[in-house]
Order: structure tokens, then C-alpha cells, then sequence
């Protein structure tokens, strides 16, 4: 992670997409089912017993053991990376070698190699995180994770580590673009910003062997035009007041709009909306704090498809996707005939050809 990440900024990165339901009898139940799972994939594990792993055992087992994060976007990005790594321990010689930039807590690799642990080595996979503190939570964890304290965007911090089958970026970038921010013009500087999130994607794709793959999880700019204008209704004071809080408190870009047709209808450019209504859900929260220095957008979908080109990666699954559209529309409506609310998240798989010279990568 980077050099300015804080404990409440990882945390906020961990929870963009995060609403936990409460707990229901359902969820309580399969929280049991989970433990006979769990509990049979360990005997399977310490008595090298050979059982039938197919799609439905798989299904069936991040159901039950995802229930707790079920509204979580990332969830998309687990069961991804999963599907990823079974096909792949087909084909390969060896353990797989994970590793993610930006672990945080490990929430996203520890959990892979829990559940692949015959597949994956989890003595040399790694992760990567500026902070301690989280760190020290994910060795508490994922006994037996590397863990590396460090900015990943340091080339120097990651030459050493080898080449990898996976690594893994998840809510890694959007944090680098913003770490971009400017005192001097008073939001972030765009430029500087690109060039810090190609840097950081050149060091991910440097740590991918031959053939190995990336997965990209992270925000979403909007395609079309950022200043096509739009109006939204606020559906209470509420919302309209918890509006004025994200215009005068959200720190990466100054944020315009003008009132129209009474107190609860106002006019503002699309790009502004998309980064109003996906950190609408942290409003009052104690994760606004953090979550207003952060902008989750900074490429759109074909900025995403030049990237990884750029870097000799070829995308196998690019998908996009929103997870709490039912929480914006509590909030308001979208006047404007035509315009939905944008996609949230981007899901990329991605392969480095087996034959391709690094020396020709940026």
C-alpha cells in the first residue's frame, strides 16, 4: 500500500463496498454448514484424502464461507481469483506462488490460500502492505503468509521477491491515483496521478512469471462524457444536507453543481455525481474520514483495456459491476432521461504470454 495509507484508509479501502446484513437464521445456519466444510477440507488436508472438489463443492463452499461479506464488491474478485487457481493447479508443476499488493489484512489472499491450500504455496506466497498494523493483523491471520512492510510502488521493494503465478491488486490503484493529491492546486493532480497508476501496474506485471496472471479489482470511471450535465432529486432533507457535507468535506476534486427546482434538485456533471453517489454510503460514517481523501475512480473501462495492453497483458475477463445501486436510490433519483447510475467496480483477469520479453514492457 502507499506511503500515506492509514490504518482508517485500509479499513475504507476494505469496506467500499461493504454493508454487512445482520445476522439472520439462514445466515446462522449455514455458518454450521460452513463449520462441516471447513472441517472436512482440514481432514482432507492432514490425511491427503482425495475428494471430488468440482464447481457445486466450490459454490457451495464461498457461499457459506463469504455469508459474512456477501454485499461486499471484492466478494466478485475472491471467487474470480478462486476458479482461477483451480484451473490453473490442472495444467501447472507446482504450488501456486501468490501475491498481492496491498494485502491490508489479508483479507482477499489469506483467504484464497486458506481455501487452496493444497493447490497454493503458502510458504512463498506474499503480501504487501505499507501498514504495520494491518500487517500485524493478517500474520495473526494467515499463519504462514510473507508478509513484506512496504510501498509497493518501489521498484526496489518488490526486485527481490521473484516472479509469481498471481499477483493481485484490489483496491490497490485507485489508492496510488489518489496519493497524487496537490496542496498547491488543491485537488489531485491528474497527470502525476496516471503516472504513479501505470508505475504501480508496471511493478505488479514485473513480479508475474511467464505466463502468470494478474487480477485487478478497484473502481470505475464512467464512460461517455464526464461533463454532460445531469440533475438528481434528493429524496429528504437528509440526503440533500448529507450532499452539502460530501461538496464541502470530499478533498480529490472540487465539486460544482447549482440548485434547480427547489431545495432538493440540483444540476452537476457526471463525473462529479459518480464520485458523490459512490461515497454517498459513508456519510456520517466513521470511515468518511478517510474515505473523503480518496477518489475510487481515475481510468474508465478502455483506459483500463490500454493499460493492461501497454503492459503486454492480455485480458481473459474484464467485468463490470455495482453492488449497492439499492443504497443510491434510497438517497435520490436521477432526473435526466437516459442516465442510469454508473457501474461501480472493475473485475480484470489478465495473462502474461508465456513468451513475451519483459525487456519490452514500459
Amino acid at each position: 500500500m502507499h506511503a500515506s495509507d492509514s490504518v482508517s484508509q485500509r479499513a475504507a479501502s476494505d469496506a467500499h463496498s461493504q454493508e454487512t446484513s445482520p445476522r439472520s437464521p439462514r445466515a446462522d445456519r449455514d455458518s454450521k454448514v460452513l463449520f462441516s466444510v471447513l472441517a472436512i477440507k482440514s481432514t482432507q488436508t492432514r490425511y491427503d484424502i482425495d475428494m471430488p472438489e468440482n464447481d457445486d463443492f466450490w459454490d457451495f463452499y464461498w457461499e457459506t464461507r463469504l455469508q459474512p461479506m456477501e454485499n461486499l464488491g471484492k466478494r466478485a474478485a475472491i471467487l474470480a481469483v478462486s476458479k482461477l487457481i483451480r484451473r490453473l493447479a490442472g495444467q501447472a508443476d507446482h504450488p501456486l506462488q501468490l501475491l498481492e499488493l496491498g494485502c491490508g489484512e489479508g483479507q482477499v489472499i489469506g483467504t484464497l490460500l486458506d481455501a487452496h491450500s493444497q493447490l497454493c504455496a503458502t510458504q512463498t506466497s506474499v503480501g504487501v502492505d505499507y501498514n504495520a498494523q494491518s500487517l500485524a493483523q493478517c500474520k495473526r491471520d494467515h499463519a504462514g503468509l510473507r508478509c513484506i512492510e512496504g510501498d509497493f510502488t518501489d521498484p526496489s521493494l518488490l526486485a527481490g521477491l521473484g516472479k509469481f503465478d498471481i499477483v493481485l491488486l484490489v483496491n490497490a490503484l485507485h489508492e496510488v491515483y489518489s496519493d497524487a493529491f496537490s496542496s498547491e492546486l488543491g485537488e489531485i493532480d491528474v497527470l502525476v496521478a496516471n503516472q504513479r497508476v501505470e508505475q504501480a501496474l508496471t511493478a505488479a506485471a514485473d513480479c508475474l512469471q511467464p505466463g502468470g496472471w494478474l487480477a485487478l479489482f478497484d473502481g470505475l470511471e464512467p464512460a461517455g462524457d464526464p461533463h454532460q450535465l445531469l440533475r438528481i432529486r434528493f429524496r429528504d432533507t437528509q440526503a440533500r444536507q448529507g450532499f452539502d457535507t460530501f461538496v464541502h468535506h470530499y478533498q480529490p476534486v472540487r465539486i460544482a453543481f447549482r440548485p434547480v427546482e427547489g431545495p432538493l434538485c440540483v444540476e452537476l456533471s457526471l463525473h462529479d455525481f459518480t464520485r458523490y453517489i459512490t461515497k454517498s454510503i459513508f456519510l456520517g460514517k466513521r470511515l468518511w474520514e478517510s474515505e473523503r481523501l480518496q477518489s475510487y475512480q481515475y481510468f474508465t473501462e478502455e483506459e483500463h483495456r490500454a493499460a493492461f495492453a501497454r503492459h503486454g497483458l492480455e485480458i481473459s475477463e474484464l467485468h463490470t459491476l455495482t453492488v449497492n445501486e439499492e443504497k443510491w436510490r434510497a438517497l435520490v433519483d436521477i432526473d435526466t432521461p437516459g442516465v442510469r447510475f454508473p457501474d461501480e467496480h472493475i473485475l480484470i483477469l489478465a495473462h502474461l504470454p508465456a513468451q513475451t520479453d519483459a525487456s519490452a514492457r514500459p
